[in-house]
């Protein structure tokens, strides 16, 4: 149901769906391989959980978890507070939480990014803010084992 108070301009709207079991199987959803992109404006103000499929561009204020096996690009006019799991994430705008990729996250130019990522590629444009730890998605990449040169570069040579 929706509810607005008054119809003040400015105040929240609530909105709670439910769908019975038996319409579930006929919401429509974006098919990841659909070249189609779905935006969200600066317009929106959303709290809570954002699950998608496909491409999806999100300029608008967001507070909560996004889950997605696709790619969300988040424009240059978001304000993002979440934790974050998709296939792939581009960061035009401001974001605050944990972001974990499968694919990549890349980082734009002047985009702001506050909070660890893990994921197989990370992209960091030069004049990005990012603040935070990068690891790698478990498997994909180990540390490679140095303990072998440092003892060759310890041990002093023999005088001749």
């Amino acid at each position: 149901m929706f509810n607005r108070n008054n119809g003040r301009k400015g105040e929240t709207l609530d909105a709670t769906f439910s769908y019975p079991e038996t319409q579930k199987e006929n919401v429509s959803r974006i098919d990841s391989s659909s070249p189609r992109t779905a935006m969200i404006t600066d317009q929106v103000e959303i709290k809570g959980t954002l699950a998608f499929d496909g491409t999806l561009e999100f300029n608008g204020t967001f507070e909560g978890e996004i889950i997605s096996q696709g790619t969300l690009t988040i424009g240059p006019e978001a304000i993002i507070k979440a934790e974050i799991q998709a296939a792939k994430v581009i960061i035009r705008g401001k974001v605050q939480g944990n972001i974990a990729a499968t694919e990549s996250i890349e980082v734009c130019g002047k985009a702001e990014l506050f909070g660890d990522v893990q994921t197989a590629k990370f992209i960091l444009a030069e004049d990005a803010i990012f603040r935070g730890r990068s690891d790698p998605i478990e498997g994909k990449a180990s540390a490679p084992e140095f303990a072998p040169v440092f003892r060759r570069l310890t041990t002093t040579p023999k005088s001749r």
